[in-house]
Order: C-alpha cells, then structure tokens, then sequence
C-alpha cells in the first residue's frame, strides 16, 4: 500500500507527493480502503448523471477520463514514481493506493484546503510528551477513515452527485443537462432577461442543480412538463405575491423576469421545479428543496 498528499489549491494540477505511515497506521488506512471498496460494491452501482440524487443504498460509477483533473493525479499516483512529500504545501487531497496493476484501488479523501494545517496565529498546537506539553511548530496532517471517491479499472465511483462539478472541476454534463433542459422549459414558458438566466445557470453550481431536478421532474412526470406555461406561471406569481418574483414582457405579453441579482437569480429555477409546499396543517406555504410527490 501507498499514501500520498495532493498539493495546490484544488484537484486541477495539484502535485502528487508519497507520505509513510507507521507499520500500525498503514495497516489501518489498509483495513479501512478495503472496507470501503467492499461496501461500495454491495450498493447499487448507477453510471453518473447530474440530474440524480443517491440513496444511501446507490454509488455513482463515472468513466474516468470525463474528469480529467482527477485523470491526471491518479495516472500519476499509479505510475509509482512520486517524490516523497518536502512538506509545506496546501494540502487539498490524500489518497491510498491499495492493491497492484489493473485491481489497484485508490481512495481520495478530498476536503480542500485543512487537511494539512500549520501553527496558526493566536493559537499553538500542543502534544503532550511524558507529562509535558510541548508546542507542534511544524505542519499537521489530519488522516480520517473517509472517502470521497474511488478509481479502479479507469472508473471513478462517488456517492455524491454534485462532488463530480464542484471538488472534481468536471461539470461539462451538468453544464449540458442545464442547458438542455432551459432550452426545453423555455419553449413553452416566456422568460425576460434568458440570456442573463442562461449565463447565470452556467455560471452557478447550485441554479445548474435546480435544473438537474427540473430534467427529473421532466423525465419522471410526462404531464409536468404541460403545466408548465407562460401564463400559468404568471397567473401563480400575481396569486402569489408573497413569493416576489417579479413579471416582464416578451413580445408586448406578460412573462417571468429574471431578477439577476444574488439573493433573487434563484427564484425562476425555483419556480419552474415548484419548489414549494403547503401545510393543510396550518394552512402554510413553504419553500422546499426537495420532494417527493405522495401518492394517492
């Protein structure tokens, strides 16, 4: 077994080095990557797609080289020839190498920058060493029996879908599902200011999330995509006023208009993915993030 840091501020580019463990230690992280391989292949393995949301009973499965910034550091963890860590560095990343050749796993645990802290300012770091305790001047590495992803045969397998777009830099999918779905909302329903939604959804992690849960929606639910009408829409915002989205014109006509500003560029996503409940209990609407619809 190898361990290694990922040095940089993110995955992209970052600088692969090897760390030694204790014969203890490694036996350890040995144990707890063989467990997590093993519970991975009992869970349902789906191929990855943006629009969806696991279970804690599903894994994601995604080709490899569609995340070139992961590509790159465990093309090179696995070629061997890494240097020994020199220390000092932005740790971003670790990851175990267990096994050889095409069986080889490698498990990342990817917790940006804090996996390796140094002596901050107006605070000292303090271990005790026979009954003194003595100040830790250099840096500190944090391991914990957690992981983020894991390659194997040319395949990335992650349990969380939005890991992919945000720690991994590969959100092409996401980008290309957001875009498609708009431009298939956006066919029946009129919205003033798109081309400032559409740049703003390619430019917003969280609005292209929105619109994976809209193409759910959309999938899911054939009949959805017919409620889904200009004047609809409008009609439930003037009933509605207490939810502030404002309306425009497209074409001399009443139409949804995007608001481009941070605290209301989510309001239109929302809207389309009907992100709202009410109680019967206290006769109450609320904003949800997500839902399923009950039946009956």
């Amino acid at each position: 077994m190898d361990n290694f840091v990922l040095g940089g501020e993110a995955i992209e580019g970052a600088e692969v080095s090897r760390i030694d463990l204790t014969e203890g230690l490694a036996a350890q992280v040995r144990g707890d990557v063989t467990k997590s391989a093993d519970s991975l292949i009992r869970k349902q393995i789906i191929p990855y797609d943006p629009s969806y949301q696991t279970n804690s009973s599903q894994v994601l499965v995604e080709d490899l080289a569609s995340i070139p910034a992961l590509a790159a550091v465990d093309a090179v963890i696995r070629n061997g020839d890494v240097p020994s860590y020199p220390g000092g560095a932005l740790v971003v990343a670790m990851a175990h190498a267990v096994g050889v050749d095409e069986r080889q796993i490698v498990s990342y645990r990817l917790k940006g920058a804090g996996i390796a802290t140094r002596r901050a300012r107006g605070w000292i770091q303090l271990v005790p060493r026979d009954g003194i305790y003595e100040p830790i001047k250099g840096e500190v590495l944090f391991y914990e029996p957690r992981f983020d992803a894991l390659t194997c045969a040319g395949y990335a397998f992650f349990t969380t879908a939005t890991l992919i777009q945000t720690k991994l830099q590969a959100d092409t999918k996401a980008r290309q599902l957001a875009k498609a779905t708009l431009a298939t909302v956006t066919k029946t329903v009129a919205i003033a200011g798109l081309a400032d939604l559409e740049e703003a959804v390619m430019d917003d992690p969280n609005m292209r999330a929105k619109l994976a849960s809209i193409a759910r929606l959309l999938e899911s639910d054939p009949g959805y995509a017919q409620l889904l009408t200009t004047e609809r829409l409008v009609r439930f915002i003037q009933e509605n006023p207490e939810y502030d989205i404002p309306i425009g014109q497209v074409d001399g006509k009443p139409a949804l208009l995007f608001n481009p500003a941070p605290q209301h560029r989510h309001q239109i996503p929302k809207l389309l993915a009907d992100d709202y409940l009410h109680s019967q209990l206290t006769d109450r609407n609320y904003e949800a993030g997500s839902k399923q619809r009950l039946q009956g």
